[in-house]
């Protein structure tokens, strides 16, 4: 098991669009982290501390390409690596219409999958099923999440699917950061997570930890070995639920939050050994929004999902609609090459066909 020692850092100026508010909180990195894997008696690694950090402003990665450079004698594809970025509440015809600069390269190098909920009976378009059905790879229907109690929940017959890489491949690192503490106090991401952290501020403000966070997985990502990662934001959910889908607010957050996705594309770039990995991105949201903001109900907007993958494999610049939030833990598997459980309900999104 491994965790991230924090170096503390000058406080810097946190740029954001007006919509957020930049009160700092203090970010709680969840127990999550233990002795270092290696040789017997290696020395543990100090756990993160819970100060308060400040977060960089965000800029845009300039290159979207994370296909490393062609090296002669080593083997490309023996160390793949998986990160998946899940965005509250983001309704992708919004996000289509603003276009951010790292998500449209995203969406030229891979696979946008967009479609509706498939809601059970008594199952809200709200995140506790949202995100157990992304996390677990299997529909409500089996993993028991009908809201945002987690009441009734089978994570244990069903785990995330950081957790179910641990059972079948110990060896691999996993990390996740939420900013969303139930995702992690409630079970829908497991204990046997190698690293995670989970964001914690009263009063909330809007934006602030998300910020906090995605610096934590940008320098997880650019410090550390990690094979497998999940970052949770939620500030495009807490502006719709506020502002609603239509205005300049809901535009701005998305522009926002697309300046950390550069960051972290930056971050994959600069590893150290980024020229022996295969890197593969999933973007993907829990539910929509009616235009006025507000979610839970069945209507077409509140229903709106979409899963954005780019990676080897992949088909590139495809639009499909057919998006299914199970295919997330499906494509994690299928892109690392691990075996995948035979409960899983998705199909990995490197395996569809695309008609000529």
């Amino acid at each position: 098991m491994f965790c991230v020692s924090r170096v503390r850092v000058a406080p810097r100026p946190l740029r954001v669009p007006p919509v957020v508010l930049a009160l700092l909180p203090v970010v709680l990195l969840a127990p999550g982290c233990g002795g270092v894997r290696g040789a017997p008696g290696a020395t543990a690694l100090p756990r993160p501390s819970s100060l308060p950090i400040s977060a960089p402003p965000p800029s845009p990665f300039v290159s979207m390409t994370l296909a490393p450079v062609s090296v002669p004698g080593l083997d490309l594809t023996s160390r793949p690596k998986v990160l998946v970025v899940g965005l509250d509440g983001l309704r992708y015809d919004r996000l289509l219409a603003v276009r951010p600069p790292n998500i449209r390269r995203l969406m030229e190098e891979g696979t946008f999958a967009t479609g509706l909920l498939d809601l059970p009976p008594k199952v809200r378009s709200s995140s506790g099923p949202g995100w157990a059905t992304v996390l677990t790879g299997v529909s409500p229907a089996r993993h028991g999440v009908r809201n945002n109690s987690f009441s009734g929940h089978q994570f244990a017959k069903y785990p995330d699917f950081l957790t179910r890489l641990e059972q079948v491949r110990p060896s691999l690192h996993t990390a996740a950061v939420t900013t969303w503490g139930s995702l992690v106090t409630l079970g829908a991401v497991g204990a046997r997570v190698d690293w995670h952290a989970v964001g914690h501020n009263e009063p909330y403000r809007v934006g602030v930890k998300d910020a906090l966070l995605a610096d934590r997985m940008v320098d997880l990502i650019r410090t550390s070995e990690v094979d497998a990662a999940f970052m949770h934001l939620e500030v495009t959910d807490v502006v719709a639920h506020r502002s609603g889908v239509l205005g300049s607010a809901y535009r701005e957050v998305i522009e926002w939050v697309d300046g950390h996705l550069g960051r972290l594309f930056g971050a994959i770039r600069a590893r150290p050994a980024f020229a022996g990995e295969r890197w593969t991105v999933i973007v993907t949201t829990d539910h929509g929004h009616r235009d006025e903001g507000g979610h839970g109900g069945d209507s077409p907007r509140e229903r709106r999902v979409f899963v954005l993958a780019a990676g080897p494999g992949i088909a590139r610049g495809v639009r499909r609609n057919d998006a299914r939030l199970v295919d997330v833990a499906a494509t994690v598997f299928g892109q690392l090459g691990v075996p995948r459980s035979g409960d899983l309900e998705g199909r990995s999104m490197s395996t569809i066909k695309v008609e000529k």
